[in-house]
């Protein structure tokens, strides 16, 4: 029996053109979580499934990421035939991908993002991947970018869109609101929107719907920032307890 090889190639139907599609995927034993940093972007032993989240029609030049891929409404389907398959040129997205093929797929589908007007949460989730990938690359400035825009989606995501809209909680989009805060240096906001995620706690009802490590990391967080603005305020303690 042949040896399994992490990455296979599916057979789908594009959902736009309705054609056959093959499609990358990772097989699941090969997945081997070695950490994840508190925005929750995933580093692998070997095979990184990131890089293959992006799905891409070789011959409509239609993309979404793999979990709302079947999702296009008839408008979306319309706008991406006339502006995007119009001007299409076949381009291959099987087999194994580098960190710059995988980025040329998540564009795209911030393309199609665009394009078919989708919702925040969908570009929230896309620029935070992109961010991620350019970490992978340490390319920190076009990460600091990408994360800026997932910041700002996200707060879109918060204050104009249903919960229901995302495969996010309410709570767990707080919590990432305030990890990206925090990321770019916006302390203040940070503990705003961690603290703010806190308070519902207070509320038995409310706190049933959190998840204990969302509460957790949340608390954990605003006292680390807390203690980081202290230091900032009052230099001198520290060399004054030295002496």
């Amino acid at each position: 029996m042949a040896n399994l090889e992490p990455v296979y190639n599916s057979e789908i139907i594009c959902p736009v053109c309705e054609k056959k599609i093959k499609v990358a995927k990772v097989r699941s034993k090969f997945v081997k979580l070695k950490k994840q940093d508190d925005d929750f972007c995933p580093h692998y032993e070997s095979v990184n499934p990131v890089l293959y989240e992006a799905w891409v029609c070789s011959h409509c030049g239609y993309a979404a990421h793999s979990t709302v891929f079947d999702n296009i409404t008839p408008n979306g389907r319309k706008a991406i035939l006339e502006r995007i398959t119009s001007n299409w040129t076949s381009r291959d997205f099987t087999g194994e991908r580098n960190y710059e093929q995988a980025l040329e797929a998540f564009k795209i589908v911030l393309y199609n993002l665009q394009v078919r007007e989708a919702p925040y949460s969908e570009f929230a989730k896309i620029c935070l991947r992109i961010a991620w990938l350019y970490r992978y690359m340490n390319m920190p400035e076009e990460e600091e970018r990408f994360l800026k825009y997932s910041y700002d989606y996200y707060k879109k995501v918060y204050t104009r869109e249903s919960s229901k809209n995302s495969d996010l909680d309410e709570f767990t989009i707080m919590y990432i609101i305030g990890v990206l805060a925090k990321k770019l240096n916006m302390i203040k906001d940070a503990v705003f929107w961690f603290s703010r995620l806190v308070s519902f706690s207070a509320d038995p009802a409310e706190r049933s719907r959190i998840k204990p490590i969302i509460l957790q990391n949340a608390r954990e967080q605003i006292y680390q920032l807390r203690m980081e603005m202290k230091n900032e305020d009052n230099p001198g303690d520290d060399n004054k307890s030295e002496n």
